[in-house]
């Protein structure tokens, strides 16, 4: 039953993800820390995501802004090395998780309500936004998980077509999860059978979930898609601060 819970969760979320570029993410992280450790959750859901992010990037390839990416990456690279370092030192991460995704959830909802600047200043300052956020996923996702909603304030102050959006954070999300793997097996002792086999069945449903999700993209206008989009930066957002972080502090136990 759990199984297949999860797979209707993989589903689900597939879908939104490919309508919104977001949210789907730490929508199923969510479903599956019901039913699974922290331990086992992470690294499965990082093979979900590629899965997810990968089949996004295969259906808007044409509309992947190269130049972001790359300057992501500059910083995410670094970003995992310390993250696993940090993962190791904090033996179980369980203690201080509350606090990181306090920080975390305050940090979406602060960058989604900043005024959105002008053109020439949003280019620029994606020569000194991508590095940073890269170097702050890159550290944080081995921790937090899902960290969509950490560096989609960011994609949505750029100005980007709806397509283009979806497309760039896709691939920086893509080579993220794809760090955290070899990350987990150094540092975790992960029962790799076992969580293979569910995550090829949630694999096997976010595959058509987003080829559904890019179908539905199309009807949705650039307004609309706007709208949405912050609605789901905010809900990320207060999850994140108030049920993962604060609700969690050992000071209430």
């Amino acid at each position: 039953m759990t199984a297949l819970i999860l797979a209707a969760a993989a589903l689900i979320t597939s879908i939104i993800s490919a309508i919104l570029g977001m949210a789907g993410g730490v929508m199923l992280l969510a479903v599956m820390l019901c039913f699974m450790s922290h331990a086992d959750a992470i690294p499965t859901h990082a093979a979900v995501q590629i899965a997810s992010n990968g089949t996004r990037v295969m259906a808007f390839v044409r509309n992947v802004d190269r130049r972001t990416v790359a300057r992501f990456v500059s910083g995410v690279v670094p970003g995992s090395i310390l993250g696993m370092l940090l993962l190791w030192a904090l033996g179980e991460p369980e203690q201080s998780e509350p606090y990181l995704k306090t920080l975390i959830g305050a940090f979406i909802l602060a960058v989604t309500y900043l005024p959105k600047p002008k053109t020439s200043a949003a280019t620029t300052s994606r020569w000194v936004d991508f590095p940073g956020i890269g170097l702050l996923a890159g550290t944080a996702a081995l921790t937090v998980g899902a960290v969509g909603p950490l560096i989609a304030p960011v994609f949505a102050h750029q100005g980007f077509a709806k397509e283009r959006l979806i497309a760039t954070k896709a691939v920086c999300q893509l080579i993220t999860h794809l760090l955290k793997i070899p990350a987990f097996l150094l540092v975790r002792d992960l029962d790799v059978p076992r969580l293979s086999g569910l995550a090829l069945l949630m694999i096997c449903m976010v595959i058509p979930g987003t080829l559904m999700g890019k179908r539905l993209l199309v009807g949705v206008s650039e307004r609309n898609f706007l709208i949405a989009y912050r609605v789901a930066l905010t809900l990320a957002g207060l999850k994140v601060l108030i049920f993962d972080g604060i609700a969690q502090w050992p000071v209430w136990s």
